[in-house]
């Protein structure tokens, strides 16, 4: 999938948005990564349960993307949009979303970097466990895209969207499914392509 060819950009600027490595699986700050993983899963809090499930968006379901188009959609209601408004709003988020997916798993097998699971067996996931690799975070890839497009078009929710995001990529560290590095990241790289959105957005003359 991260060989596809993007809406927003060029293949050579998908390679550009692939950010730096994890931390070595070695090294003392995976250790670190590993250590608190493991502490949220073995003390699991009720309030980080709630938000495992809630974002879970796993096989079955409509999946992140499904899950933002579902928020955009509660809020595009409200504001009374003409069906052009509401077609370029989904258009936008929904391209965002995409190329957000192809970097994310462009990243994921550029690396092939292991799940917290497969460092330390004592480590039981609050939700299924997705079959690819872990860095970076789709959930937060998705979530930090989304978040940055939305806040553009309905500017008066950004601080809701900013936390929405954010709670998305926590939920997958609390669960148990990535690492610190893979949420942080992954939603910095998100909204790296939620801007170039933005930027389409301001150039296509509709503002």
């Amino acid at each position: 999938f991260g060989n596809v060819i993007p809406f927003l950009f060029d293949t050579t600027t998908c390679k550009s948005l692939i950010p730096p490595p994890p931390p070595s699986t070695g090294s003392d700050q995976m250790k670190k990564e590993l250590a608190e993983v493991y502490n949220y899963t073995k003390n699991p809090t009720k309030e980080n349960h709630q938000l495992v499930l809630f974002w879970g968006d796993g096989v079955g379901t409509y999946t992140p993307p499904g899950h933002w188009n579902a928020i955009a959609s509660e809020d595009f209601i409200k504001l009374n949009l003409s069906e052009v408004r509401w077609a370029r709003n989904l258009a936008l988020l929904n391209m965002s979303l995409m190329d957000a997916g192809i970097v994310c798993w462009k990243t994921k097998y550029y690396y092939y970097n292991p799940r917290p699971s497969q460092l330390d067996s004592r480590i039981k996931t609050l939700t299924g466990l997705p079959n690819f690799p872990s860095y970076i975070s789709g959930h937060s890839t998705f979530s930090g895209a989304a978040a940055t497009i939305l806040s553009y078009l309905v500017p008066q929710r950004e601080a809701a969207y900013n936390q929405m995001a954010q709670d998305a990529s926590k939920s997958r560290l609390v669960g148990g499914l990535h690492y610190r590095a893979d949420c942080e990241v992954g939603l910095d790289v998100g909204a790296k392509v939620g801007q170039l959105a933005i930027n389409k957005a301001k150039a296509d003359g509709s503002n």
